[in-house]
């Protein structure tokens, strides 16, 4: 009895095999692996959010480094005009009276000034 079994084994699954191929459908369906990188190229909606929330905080703080870039520049300026203005005035002579032609020059430079506005 021990040979009909392992006779009726070897008949049994090579009848399986035979059945699995004869009914196995073709697969259309992509894999899994694909689907997700395809995924990953493609940025989601919170992730375009996100990254256009980045350009705009990116560009207000360009505009405002160039804005208080301005604005040091102007107090530059100022400074060094005040600085000019402190010297002129501040000539004594050797007795402690004020220079009157340097300030007169200022005067002068004053109206010139306001006419070409």
């Amino acid at each position: 009895m021990k040979p009909k079994p392992n006779a009726q084994r070897s008949a049994g699954s090579s009848a399986k095999n035979n059945f699995k191929s004869q009914k196995q459908k073709p697969n259309f369906k992509r894999k899994h692996g694909d689907n997700k990188q395809k995924k990953a190229d493609k940025p989601n909606k919170p992730e375009i959010r996100k990254m256009i929330r980045q350009q705009k905080a990116a560009a207000a703080q360009a505009e405002r480094e160039r804005v208080k870039a301005e604005k040091e520049a102007r107090i530059k300026q100022y400074k060094k005009q005040r600085l000019e203005k402190t010297k002129i005035i501040s000539k004594r002579t050797q007795r402690g009276q004020p220079l009157m032609k340097d300030r007169m020059q200022l005067l002068l430079k004053q109206i010139e000034e306001m006419k070409r506005r």
